[in-house]
């Protein structure tokens, strides 16, 4: 535990045999601790160094612990003041970093990965070293199987404090089983909204960095190219769209408490929903559930009461995350991108 103030686990384990508070003879120390008695001396050393211990005047050599108080208490604000000093000089290699910025090739601000592997690798490592805040935006295709992916980059962000903003393209909601992953973010902290389209996946970390696709690869076996961003102006517009977004998307809410349980809709309603939810305008779906124009108004009016819904597309979403329609069982789900967490 005290490894961190430079106190190895051998120093440490006789540090907590001398704190009986009785000077003690390093070979009584061997004896207690059943560590080497050359060890055992060569840790009273590192431990006196530290400031931990004491060595008393007279024969036989004996040593007793100094109060932690005191000695723990110094190594911790010596290390403080060091972490600070670090903390200062990061700041200055980062300005300095920002101003070369403005000299550099602008080729060094686009940095390219091509392939599943490399592409995944980079993005965990570009999100876990987000330390504000990450948004994201979040839309089909996935590779197989990263639809349902639990992305614990991600986790981890929100499990430190960081905050995390989501926007779902309407379409990715819809993958069998996804708002039960959808569900476990939010439950652990992340914001989500969703628009019925996006126009690409896009992670942003900070206001430092921004990955997003290039390629999404063609043929049997494709292999994926994405970019991550530096500082420029091409970052700050890929900011500006996100908030834009963000400002006009609709939150994303599984449970306000007064949910309409599914089996409550007739099978009229639940034709009508899913019928809305599969995109058909309001003429078709008039003609399929054999309703004049006028009635079908009026029984979406009611359906978006019922949701608190103010827009068609908030019913749509409303209906999905509640259960009221099923998400398709079926369909193909294209492996050309790599999954939420790019």
């Amino acid at each position: 535990m005290l490894e961190v103030l430079g106190v190895d686990s051998e120093s440490e384990t006789v540090y907590a045999a001398l704190l009986s508070g009785r000077p003690t003879a390093p070979a009584d120390l061997a004896g207690a601790t059943g560590l080497p008695p050359g060890r055992v001396r060569m840790a009273l050393r590192r431990l006196q160094s530290c400031g931990l211990v004491s060595r008393r005047a007279g024969r036989p050599v004996v040593y007793a612990a100094i109060d932690p108080e005191v000695s723990l208490d110094g190594l911790l604000l010596a290390k403080h003041e060091q972490l600070r000093r670090a903390r200062a000089r990061a700041g200055e290699f980062g300005e300095q970093f920002r101003r070369s910025m403005t000299t550099r090739d602008p080729a060094t601000l686009i940095e390219v990965v091509t392939g599943a592997e490399a592409v995944r690798q980079r993005a965990d490592q570009v999100v876990t070293s987000t330390r504000h805040e990450f948004r994201a935006f979040d839309k089909p295709p996935y590779n197989p199987g990263r639809e349902l992916d639990t992305n614990q980059p991600e986790l981890e962000l929100l499990a430190r404090g960081v905050t995390v903003r989501a926007l779902y393209d309407a379409g990715g909601i819809r993958l069998p089983s996804r708002l039960d992953i959808l569900r476990m973010w939010t439950t652990a902290g992340e914001q989500a909204r969703v628009l019925p389209e996006l126009p690409t996946k896009m992670g942003l970390v900070d206001d430092r960095l921004a990955i997003l696709p290039l390629s999404p690869g063609s043929g049997p076996n494709p292999s994926p190219s994405f970019v991550v961003l530096h500082r420029s102006a091409v970052l700050d517009a890929l900011s500006a769209l996100f908030e834009a977004l963000w400002a006009v998307a609709l939150p994303l809410e599984f449970d306000n408490g007064s949910s309409t349980d599914p089996g409550d809709l007739s099978s009229e309603e639940q034709l009508l929903v899913g019928l809305l939810t599969a995109g058909l305008p309001d003429e078709a779906i008039a003609r399929q559930a054999g309703l004049s124009y006028r009635t079908l108004q009026r029984r979406l009016r009611a359906l978006m009461e019922r949701s608190h819904a103010q827009t068609r597309f908030q019913l749509g979403i409303h209906a999905v995350a509640h259960g009221w329609v099923k998400a398709p069982t079926s369909g193909p789900v294209a492996a050309a991108d790599s999954g939420r967490g790019m």
